[in-house]
């Protein structure tokens, strides 16, 4: 997989599922509060949402992120599939993090195209081999 670690925001929907996720997937994943210094701990962030349609508190940690020099890509699970999945493996490619923190809102948990991603990452991954 592209990232040593993912981190999570604690007792978040979203974060529960992306670690259940990684679990199957052989990564490591560390729940965190946004209050941990997490600007220390990460290279970059990683937003998931739908149509730019951002909870404030994750628009916060990620601004937050951003002032203190750390890489973000934001992944809109309802643009076009392709051009998604292409983006977010050329920021990777070029950005190589292997510390990340994947923000998103409680009800992307129900959305079928985050499970789509999810597994397409782990084939951008073998196509890059």
């Amino acid at each position: 997989m592209y990232f040593k670690t993912i981190y999570v925001i604690a007792d978040n929907p979203f974060g529960k599922l992306i670690a259940e996720w990684s679990a199957n997937n052989g990564i490591e994943v560390i729940s965190t509060k946004k209050d941990n210094h997490l600007d220390e701990k990460i290279d970059g962030v990683v937003h998931f949402h739908t149509d730019h349609d951002f909870v404030k508190e994750d628009e916060e940690i990620r601004e937050f992120l951003i002032k203190n020099h750390k890489i973000d890509h934001k992944v809109d699970l309802n643009g076009t599939k392709i051009a998604t999945l292409s983006n977010f493996e050329i920021w990777v490619a070029r950005n190589r993090p292997k510390n990340i923190l994947f923000l998103g809102d409680k009800e992307l948990v129900k959305n079928e195209r985050l499970f789509s991603f999810l597994e397409d990452i782990g084939f951008l991954e073998e196509v890059g081999k």
